[in-house]
């Protein structure tokens, strides 16, 4: 009965050989030798997901300056060409020299059709304002009037035509309940540059989430490439043992059928080595997937041939120092940290937005009149006309409950902002735990796998030698050396499950850029991303790792931020007019925060 079973077997196994063997033949792959940290390098140059939150810091940053608009200093200005002809009823008639034509009564006017005023004027205005970040509003500016109608072109009795009628003046507008105060005031521009801080803390964690399935792929092409030599080193004793078993039929010590069984054996231990083989294609495909480009495997195919083995070495696993690590560096709870304050500024905002309105208005300013622009101005700056207003204006809404609904909703968010962040704290400490926990049993799993492989392999030579005398068979001995062979496999699978779980214990503090020295850079201005896509990708800015080190154990280099510079202003010995008005302006909204 097993030797039927074993001949009908043998047929089926001999074609699939055949047919892997034609494919791979048919596979012309070129093979790449890889360090891991070439693998990772590539990565974080073509790996799409970090390139697509690379482009949302740079979205945010932008939206930071956006925000700060409100405080720049804006120069507005306006011009409008008139043309009026109005008829004039009598009262304006009147009002504008008419009605002196009766000879007997030069008071008594005549009408007749009425009488059309024209008016040709240019009329123009020039402002700086200026909001600061305590809400006071700020304007400086100058209104020019050129006037050419049908009153001024009699001369006598107009002085000027045209006349030229210019007012120059600054208006001051101080907010006594909304609007007031830095908190209400820059809470957009402390929203954006959190949510600009966001995005950053998104990115690296992308990035090192990245880092770590290319760390964790590559160890499994490591595993993957070793059981190769395994299967292939169980090839070879197959091989042995047929042709071991083979002789001694001729010698007539073996009967027939272990020489079928043996043929089994090389034919099953072939048929797991192929097996290994597409587990290493598979895997290695799948590492290829995090930074490899449409073009590149189109064009050829490629074999990584990983140069980094596997280590044994754990780090310090030291559960409380790890917990407090990954609380202070965990890019998750950092983020849920800047969402607090993105929810406090909006309090703060809605708080300031849900008082009544009043304001404090006051101006002050000079009229000219003259017949030329310079002569107007200087009459202006010497005082020939002075006007200054000073009042109040408010806004009271009559639903006031509807105008504390925004302060409750924003304090309520809050609120829920809180208790999201304490739940991220409770998730990344579990994380800790449980790749702690599998780092612990994997390095038991790793003691005991070793021990069973040495007793596999201790096994299968006293079967070999048992056999040798003539006391066992081929089947038996086939079948402790297949033991030996899942033995080693084994092994090897558990010590890449073991590297993986350190990959991840990097990744759960928050310290795997740290541990393979790659340092943040700020993030880009969008005016510096060429987009210029290849086949649907598009390049942007990646993190930057720094040269290898020269020993195993390396420093962490501290993140370098991009300094604040000020920039100072030369002052004038004797500052001119308009300079001693400008300082009104330098309060920066931005500036000040």
């Amino acid at each position: 009965m097993t030797s039927y079973r074993l001949s009908h077997w043998l047929p089926q196994a001999a074609m699939v050989l055949l047919s892997a063997a034609s494919l791979h033949a048919a596979d012309e792959a070129e093979t790449q030798r890889m360090t891991l940290r070439e693998a990772i390098l590539q990565a974080l140059q073509n790996n799409t997901d970090i390139r697509v939150e690379d482009l949302g810091r740079a979205i945010e940053a932008e939206k930071v300056k956006v925000a700060k608009q409100d405080f720049d200093v804006k120069l507005e200005g306006s011009y409008v060409f008139q043309s009026i002809d109005t008829p004039q009823n009598a009262q304006d008639y009147v009002a504008t020299g008419g009605g002196t034509s009766a000879p007997n009564n030069p008071a008594q006017p005549i009408l007749g059709t009425p009488n059309i005023f024209e008016q040709r004027n240019h009329v123009g205005k020039l402002a700086l304002s200026n909001k600061l970040s305590t809400g006071t509003e700020v304007e400086l500016g100058t209104t020019l009037r050129v006037l050419d109608n049908s009153l001024n072109r009699q001369l006598p009795p107009s002085l000027f035509n045209p006349e030229w009628e210019t007012f120059t003046g600054l208006t001051i507008t101080q907010p006594l309940l909304r609007d007031l105060g830095m908190k209400g005031n820059l809470a957009e521009i402390r929203i954006a540059k959190s949510n600009a801080k966001i995005a950053d803390y998104e990115w690296q964690a992308r990035t090192a989430s990245v880092v770590a399935e290319v760390m964790k792929r590559y160890y499994d092409v490591v595993f993957t490439l070793e059981n190769i030599r395994v299967q292939k080193d169980g090839v070879a004793l197959a091989d042995k043992l047929l042709e071991d078993t083979r002789k001694r039929s001729k010698e007539g010590v073996a009967a027939n059928n272990d020489v079928v069984v043996a043929e089994a054996g090389v034919y099953q231990r072939k048929e797991e080595a192929l097996a290994a083989e597409m587990q290493y294609i598979e895997r290695q495909n799948a590492l290829q997937l995090l930074f490899k480009r449409s073009e590149d495997v189109l064009a050829r195919g490629t074999r990584i041939v990983p140069v980094d083995g596997l280590n044994p070495e754990v780090p310090n696993t030291n559960r409380s120092t790890l917990m407090n690590v990954a609380l202070d560096k965990r890019q998750e709870i950092k983020q849920a940290a800047e969402t607090m304050n993105v929810r406090s500024a909006q309090s703060d905002m809605a708080r300031n937005q849900s008082r009544p309105r009043l304001d404090l208005v006051a101006s002050g300013g000079f009229h000219g009149l003259d017949g030329g622009f310079g002569d107007t101005y200087s009459r202006a700056f010497n005082g020939q006309g002075p006007e200054w207003t000073a009042g109040m204006q408010f806004s009271v809404p009559l639903n006031w409950d509807n105008l504390k609904a925004a302060k409750r909703l924003a304090k309520g968010q809050v609120n829920q902002a809180a208790v999201l962040a304490e739940k991220v704290r409770l998730q990344v400490l579990l994380e800790v735990d449980t790749v702690l926990s599998r780092v612990r049993i994997d390095q038991q799993r790793l003691v005991a796998a070793r021990k069973s492989r040495e007793a596999a392999q201790q096994s299968a030579d006293a079967e070999l030698k048992r056999l040798q005398q003539g006391v066992s068979t081929s089947y038996q001995v086939l079948q402790l050396q297949r033991d030996y062979s899942q033995a080693r496999s084994r092994e090897l699978a558990t010590l890449a499950d073991l590297n993986k779980d350190i990959a991840d214990l990097y990744l759960t503090t928050g310290t795997l850029l740290e541990k393979h020295q790659i340092t943040t850079e700020p993030a880009p201005q969008l005016e510096n991303v060429k987009l210029k896509p290849t086949n649907g990708v598009v390049p942007a800015p990646v993190p930057t790792p720094v040269a290898e080190p020269a020993k195993t154990t390396v420093s962490v280099p501290a993140v370098e931020r991009p300094k604040k510079t000020t920039a100072t202003r030369p002052v004038a010995d004797k500052p001119s007019f308009a300079e001693r008005l400008g300082k009104m302006f330098r309060l920066r909204g931005s500036d000040a925060q």
